[in-house]
């Protein structure tokens, strides 16, 4: 006849209290608390939580066990690995046993710490038990929990083990929210009174796009909208349109890349896919300038209404949405160097007009900023001579704006363009 060693009939009988008790002796003990943390998941994408435990009076927990359970419609269990406290609980070392079983639904662990009883747990808080990495199933907006349960056959019950009798602890469970990994962002734009104003529409994406609708308001009282253009890595769509009934102040468009679905908006951030264009009124209403216009995201605008949403296949989702702003101001547009005002070339006829408006009783130019190269907010021979530099003798090119036309960064220096005082 044989025996078992004492320490495998210790492991036996460990085993069958941590991971095969079926019912408790108790009713649940306040004294011990199994918990998580809530938290928003990224739909589409893995996360890891962490299950954790405190005990608040002295005892001597021999080992634990408990079972997470979750909707597998809305998460998958993926794997697990032992919590950083749990690591070290045996005097610095991993328990003596622990398991972890996984299922379509539920997560299942057990742990002795010490087969012959040299270590147990005591007060602690925030003890990590395990931590379990979940694959999110659900859809954006949608919000799923994880829940101390008992699982499996025979069941995993959550308790700890204390004297060799089973102890429920309090268990709470967590929720977690889905949330969009993907971003739609209206840029930030500038606007002239009286002419025109442009900003650029931007997405973030995980999965590639077959197209996006955009719904949005703005100050109508300073702005109009004069239409919607395909752009940056969108400027080949083969469709992109207005909703033809808006309000005073609603944006409504759609893009879609290609109708037979063969061309896709790319993973990436920040993509610039599409721009609006306004035109602005004369009198800014007394407003002081510059004036910051918010253009925000709405739920729908236009009628029928259009949503805010990126589209992939049969898949669609409204993403995570970023408002942007219009600076308006009463400049106007000039390129930097271009002091002759011939149409945006900066070449050696621009430092001949900046001496001769010096030096030789020459008309004063119609954009004096333009004559301002190194933008100081004085016109002098140096910025003749710095035109001279920049084309012949590898200099530095002007200040912005340059090479294209813009609006002077540094108003308010008294240099203005085409009549503008830029005083402001």
């Amino acid at each position: 006849m044989h025996t078992l060693p004492i320490r495998q009939v210790s492991a036996a009988v460990m085993l069958t209290l941590v991971v095969f008790i079926h019912s408790s002796l108790f009713g649940q003990n306040p004294n011990f608390l199994m918990h998580m943390d809530s938290a928003d998941v990224l739909g589409g994408s893995t996360f890891t939580t962490t299950a954790k435990l405190d005990v608040l009076q002295p005892t001597e927990i021999q080992g634990w066990s408990f079972s997470l359970c979750s909707n597998p419609a809305d998460l998958t269990p993926l794997s697990a690995t032992l919590g950083v406290d749990t690591m070290t609980v045996k005097g610095g070392s991993p328990p003596d046993f622990d398991t972890t079983l996984l299922s379509a639904d539920a997560v299942s662990n057990g742990v002795v710490i010490c087969f012959t009883g040299c270590s147990s747990l005591s007060v602690t808080t925030n003890f990590e038990l395990l931590n379990v990495n979940y694959q999110v199933e659900g859809s954006v907006g949608h919000t799923t929990s994880i829940n101390y349960c008992t699982a499996g056959t025979p069941g995993v019950s959550t308790l700890v083990v204390i004297a060799g009798n089973s102890v429920p602890p309090v268990a709470t469970g967590a929720d977690f929210t889905v949330v969009s990994p993907n971003f739609m962002k209206f840029g930030n734009g500038t606007g002239i009174a009286a002419q025109s104003a442009s900003m650029p529409v931007l997405v973030s994406t995980i999965r590639p796009l077959d197209g996006l609708s955009i719904a949005g308001a703005y100050d109508g009282a300073l702005l109009s909208l004069s239409g919607v253009s395909a752009s940056g890595i969108a400027s080949g769509a083969d469709f992109i349109s207005t909703s033809a009934n808006l309000a005073s102040g609603e944006i409504a468009a759609g893009l879609i890349m290609a109708f037979n679905t063969s061309v896709d908006i790319p993973v990436g951030d920040d993509q610039e896919i599409m721009r609006i264009d306004f035109a602005v009124i004369g009198d800014l209403t007394g407003q002081m300038e510059p004036v910051i216009s918010p253009v925000n995201f709405v739920p729908s605008a236009g009628n029928p209404p259009i949503q805010n949403l990126i589209v992939d296949g049969n898949y669609q989702e409204t993403p995570n949405l970023v408002d942007g702003v219009i600076t308006i101001v009463n400049f106007n547009p000039f390129v930097r160097g271009d002091c002759n005002s011939d149409g945006g070339l900066v070449n050696i006829a621009d430092g001949i007009a900046v001496l001769q408006y010096l030096f030789q009783g020459g008309a004063t130019p119609s954009c004096l900023d333009g004559c301002d190269l190194d933008d100081n907010g004085m016109i002098g021979v140096g910025d003749a001579v710095g035109v001279f530099n920049y084309q012949f003798a590898g200099g530095s090119p002007p200040a912005a704006p340059f090479p294209n036309a813009g609006i002077d960064p540094t108003t308010g220096d008294g240099i203005g363009c085409d009549g503008d005082a830029d005083t402001q």
